[in-house]
């Protein structure tokens, strides 16, 4: 006769943070990494340009701005920095941001076999899917890099606060990226509907307008957005702007309490992800 041992279950109340969770996903790290390789490589494995679709999208897109809004509207950067560098300047953390939240909001449903079948902390999907962006983010680095070089404008400090700025706009994209995965399992609509929310976003936040532009009494609902002080602090760096290092603390403190929310959020409601899906 084969005993049985009664087996306790515990009940415990919901937690939104613990560091017996950070110390799990550290112990996963590994599948982090496999799964961030995995999104990278297959993004432009069967593509003709391959990695180019990287540098072909920020080309077009100053391209575009140029001829519609410098050449045709005749705006300018109101800083005395050439157009074409000023938004570009813009457009690589902007674009980092906007595929990082694109990437994590998609990742559980796009992995939703083997969410239901292997365990693993669930946050590695959307946090693997974060980092994806990464690649395209370098090359969009690099041709502003050569940008500057050919104008005559780079400087050490400002070739310098490029990763750091990179890595911010990371940590920025991830308390959202967090809670829209969770949410797009429940309501698939916001998979169509956050292209259009961001496109709102990138006209509302001045990427290819300086917040000069902006009259005076509206430009403290610019910084709503954290990524609008990132964006000026990459500039000041670039260009030798006035640094203002208080929007800067203050968007990085706006970071972290989203990032705190959004992980809260998806806590709450990461033990019926599987069955949803």
């Amino acid at each position: 006769m084969i005993s049985r041992e009664p087996r306790e279950l515990v009940i415990q109340p919901w937690r939104s943070f613990s560091l017996e969770e950070l110390r799990e996903i550290w112990a996963y790290r590994g599948l982090l990494w496999v799964l961030a390789w995995r999104d990278a490589s297959i993004r432009y494995k069967y593509t003709v340009l391959g990695v180019l679709w990287a540098l072909l999208q920020p080309v077009v897109q100053v391209a575009l701005f140029t001829v519609i809004f410098h050449r045709i509207a005749g705006l300018d950067s109101g800083v005395g920095v050439p157009f074409g560098p000023f938004v570009l300047s813009g457009l690589v953390l902007w674009n980092l941001f906007s595929a990082g939240v694109n990437a994590a909001s998609d990742s559980l449903v796009r992995d939703a076999n083997l969410l239901a079948r292997v365990y693993f902390p669930r946050v590695i999907l959307p946090l693997s899917s974060l980092l994806a962006p990464l690649l395209d983010g370098c090359v969009a680095a690099a041709l502003l890099l050569f940008v500057l070089v050919y104008h005559g404008r780079l400087t050490g400090v400002g070739a310098l606060s490029v990763l750091p700025l990179a890595m911010l706009t990371i940590l920025a994209a991830t308390g959202p990226g967090l809670a829209l995965s969770a949410l797009t399992v429940r309501y698939r609509d916001l998979r169509h509907a956050l292209p259009f929310l961001q496109q709102l976003l990138l006209y509302g936040a001045p990427v290819f307008y300086p917040r000069s532009a902006v009259p005076e009494q509206f430009r403290v609902y610019l910084d709503l957005n954290p990524m609008v002080p990132v964006m000026d602090a990459l500039r000041s760096t670039l260009f030798g702007l006035p640094f203002e290092g208080q929007r800067l603390v203050l968007a990085t403190g706006e970071i972290l309490l989203l990032l705190m929310l959004g992980y809260s959020y998806f806590r709450r409601v990461e033990r019926t992800l599987a069955d949803e899906l």
